[in-house]
């Protein structure tokens, strides 16, 4: 399991970062929205390829769930988000497959 850096506050409200998790090389893509309330969402990609777009960073969710990306599983665990919290109250977690 690999905790995944996350940024908060207003100067990272849109972040970019790569990350290797097990063979993928993954580029990461947070931004916060505040379109229905206080959020953050995901995308990722590999090797130019959207595997993720536009996924809600909510509480014990599996981000992973929904999509066929084959990257393991990625969960976000903790408090609701804000935008200073991110990262604090909360985690992004990575486990692979075999886990």
């Amino acid at each position: 399991m690999i905790t995944i850096p996350l940024l908060n506050g207003a100067a990272n409200a849109h972040q970019r970062f790569t990350i290797q998790l097990g063979d993928n090389l993954l580029e990461f893509t947070l931004n916060y929205v505040t379109t229905y309330g206080p959020a953050w969402s995901v995308d990722i990609v590999r090797e130019g390829v959207t595997l993720i777009s536009g996924a809600m960073l909510e509480p014990n969710a599996v981000i992973t769930d929904n999509y066929e990306a084959d990257i393991g599983r990625l969960v976000f665990v903790g408090e609701d988000v804000t935008l200073d919290n991110l990262g604090v109250d909360n985690s992004l977690l990575w486990v692979a497959d075999n886990e």
